[in-house]
């Protein structure tokens, strides 16, 4: 496992493991057709500025990136499941060729959920809490591994339905090999940069109430150095086949920044810069590879 692709800086290295790569219509657009509750606004907003790519994957009400291998959303666990092991902090079942994991503690011991693991046999994975926003609804899952053929598969469905006080479930292969590492967001401490992106327009965050969606580059700018704040660009190209979703183009300078061009969202990982995500007008050229 090689951490140094993984958070050598906690405010970046999430978005670099995306430049470049396509996302694909799986993971959010199943997302809406798979959550009980119609999406609110907000919710709307969040799966849209989280199209991310095959590696890292943001679901409705249980947010979940992929740092290495496949990842698949279902809906239910349920079925089949048989309880081997439980604690305060997890409870996990065994369900064909998966074990279920459904978290119970929101800001839980990695330490006592490893030995938990190791009661099923899963001796070489490791728990790393991460920081998130004190403002993020939605759990945060992450996975990494160094077996080719280990799966990580995320439920959108009520896991309080099995697990009394679950707060996120997931379900991974269980004959994993070699070592492997799972990342649950914990609340960012005051003046901790996050790990994974906030909404900026959040109550808490630097731009709190302030909706920059739909705004002009030049706009948005204006109003983020009104709060002192500094700004980094982020391009939102189409995918060459037309479907649905976007192909990032990180740490893009402001020379190329049309300040007519709308702004899709605002991100911050709470480290003084809001990241415009700004979609490329009409007849705009990608540069090579996008």
């Amino acid at each position: 496992m090689n951490n140094e692709l993984i958070f050598k800086s906690q405010a970046r290295v999430l978005d670099e493991d995306l430049a470049g790569r396509a996302s694909t219509t799986g993971a959010d657009e199943l997302l809406a057709e798979i959550v009980r509750l119609e999406p609110t606004q907000e919710q709307e907003k969040t799966r849209r500025r989280l199209t991310l790519s095959p590696r890292r994957a943001v679901l409705g009400l249980a947010a979940a990136f992929v740092l290495a291998g496949a990842f698949v959303v279902v809906p239910s666990f349920f079925k089949g499941a048989e309880q081997v092991y439980a604690s305060q902090a997890v409870t996990i079942d065994r369900d064909g060729d998966s074990y279920v994991f459904y978290i119970t503690d929101g800001d839980p011991d990695p330490v006592e959920l490893e030995k938990a693991f190791q009661k099923v046999g899963l001796d070489d994975v490791t728990v790393k809490l991460i920081p998130v926003s004190p403002r993020q609804r939605n759990p945060v899952v992450g996975f990494d591994k160094t077996d080719p053929d280990a799966r990580m598969s995320s439920t959108l469905s009520d896991c309080g339905e099995r697990v009394e006080g679950c707060l996120s479930a997931f379900s991974v292969t269980a004959d994993i090999k070699g070592a492997a590492e799972f990342r649950l967001g914990r609340p960012a401490k005051p003046g901790e940069k996050y790990a994974f992106p906030a909404d900026a327009s959040w109550p808490g965050e630097a731009l709190a109430g302030v909706e920059l969606q739909g705004r002009s580059a030049a706009e948005a700018v204006k109003v983020v150095r009104e709060h002192d704040l500094k700004v980094s660009y982020t391009l939102e190209w189409p995918l060459h086949d037309g479907g649905v979703g976007v192909r990032y183009e990180l740490g893009v300078p402001a020379s190329r920044i049309d300040p007519s061009w709308k702004v899709a969202t605002a991100v911050t990982y709470h480290d003084g810069v809001i990241i415009l995500h700004v979609e490329p007008g009409a007849g705009a050229t990608p540069p090579p590879g996008f």
